[in-house]
This record gives C-alpha cells, sequence and structure tokens, in this order.
C-alpha cells in the first residue's frame, strides 16, 4: 500500500463560532458541529475554491467531517462534487468545555481546572470529551484508508485546525510539545492550503509536504 500521489488539506472556513469567545460559545446555546459559515467565511471559501479548481482541477475524492462548517465550505468550493463525510474528521470533543463557561466549570467542578492544569492540554480529557490521543487515533485509522485505498490518486479534505495540527504531528513526526505550541499559537488559519505529495524515498512510500498554510484570500476578505 501507499499514499495519494496528491493530498490537499483545507481548514474550513470562518464560521460563527471563530468569532465567539469561549463563554460566548458555551451560552450560545448552538452544538459545536452546527456553526455556519459566516458571511466572510462564505467569501474565503469562494475565494479559495477558485484558487484550487484553477490550480489542481478535480479530484478522485472529496472528504468532510460531518460539521455543518467543513461541509459548507467544500460545497462552496466544489459544488459539483460527491462528497464524503466522514467522522473521524471531526473536530477534538471538549465535552464541557463547549458547553459551560470556565466560570461555571469552576463554580460546579472546580476539580477539572485543577486537573487539566496538572496533566496538560494534550492529555486532559474533560467530561464527555476527547482527549488529544483520542483524535490521534481517528487520524491514524484515516490515514489507513487513505493509504489503502486511494494509492496513486488525488484527495481532498476539509477539516478543523486542531485535527489539522494533529494530523502534521502524526505525518512529519514532531513533538507533543510542538503540537501544543502550534495549538496554542494557532498558526492554521481558516480557509488555508496545505499540500501534500505521495513520493517514493529510500524505497518507501511517504507523505512530503509540498506547501503549506497558502492563504489564498489573504488581502482579499
Amino acid at each position: 500500500m501507499g499514499w495519494p500521489r496528491l493530498l490537499v488539506l483545507v481548514r474550513h472556513a470562518e464560521s460563527e463560532g471563530n468569532i465567539l469567545s469561549q463563554s460566548e460559545r458555551a451560552q450560545c446555546g448552538v452544538s459545536t458541529h452546527a456553526y455556519k459559515l459566516t458571511e466572510r467565511g462564505r467569501k474565503q471559501a469562494e475565494i479559495t475554491g477558485q484558487y484550487l479548481r484553477k490550480k489542481f482541477a478535480e479530484f478522485s475524492a472529496y472528504y468532510v467531517s460531518y460539521y455543518q462548517r467543513s461541509k459548507e465550505t467544500m460545497a462552496i468550493m466544489y459544488p459539483n462534487a460527491r462528497v464524503y463525510e466522514d467522522p473521524r474528521l471531526a473536530e477534538a470533543q471538549r465535552g464541557i468545555w463547549h458547553t459551560m463557561t470556565e466560570e461555571r466549570i469552576r463554580q460546579k467542578f472546580p476539580e477539572e481546572i485543577e486537573r487539566k492544569e496538572r496533566e496538560g492540554l494534550y492529555h486532559y480529557r474533560a467530561p464527555g470529551g476527547e482527549n488529544w490521543p483520542d483524535v490521534e487515533l481517528r487520524i491514524h485509522s484515516f490515514l489507513g484508508t487513505l493509504s489503502r485505498d486511494y494509492e496513486g490518486h488525488s484527495v481532498i479534505i476539509v477539516a478543523h485546525g486542531h485535527w489539522l495540527i494533529l494530523f502534521e504531528r502524526l505525518v512529519r513526526h514532531f513533538s507533543i510539545d510542538e503540537a501544543v505550541r502550534r495549538y496554542q499559537n494557532f498558526t492554521i488559519e481558516n480557509a488555508s492550503v496545505t499540500v501534500y505529495g505521495g513520493l517514493i524515498i529510500g524505497g518507501k512510500s511517504r507523505l512530503v509536504p509540498i506547501a503549506r498554510d497558502v492563504v489564498p484570500w489573504k488581502g482579499q476578505v
């Protein structure tokens, strides 16, 4: 088994959740998977779609998570594509941190604040949520699908910022500390594009980065 000859990763365009604080998201009454794109996000997706269609034309497979913002981004970029929804592409579930403000968590579950600080971002699993190794297991599984089903093909994925950081950690083998640093600095912009190529190196098939964090809409939106 090998890798796709071309793998394009796109972070979803700006969504309603991206313009809210953590406390505002917890109180807005909308599930994290249901956030729609903002008007700015739709423009971002349009411009990124134009860039991708000009540069790469069509793909063998189009994948999104089941989140509304991921599906909407792909629909704007490739309105006529047959798209596959895959739950393994979903953003990390943060449990109570999605539905409760930090103030309320401090009042009702003060031990969770302490446990999060003690265990750190990578290991901490909130009640009802996932920790980072949980997400990495989903990514490992999806990498298996890419290797098994799409050797020599071209694939485009619209996923989420945290998911993409952990995807790159697994493919490029950087450390947990580096993944945490990237998460805290959040270097992956909405509707940005990262490209990998499947190459034979040392007799083995490898996914090799070709372009990282290209932002086609920069300066236009």
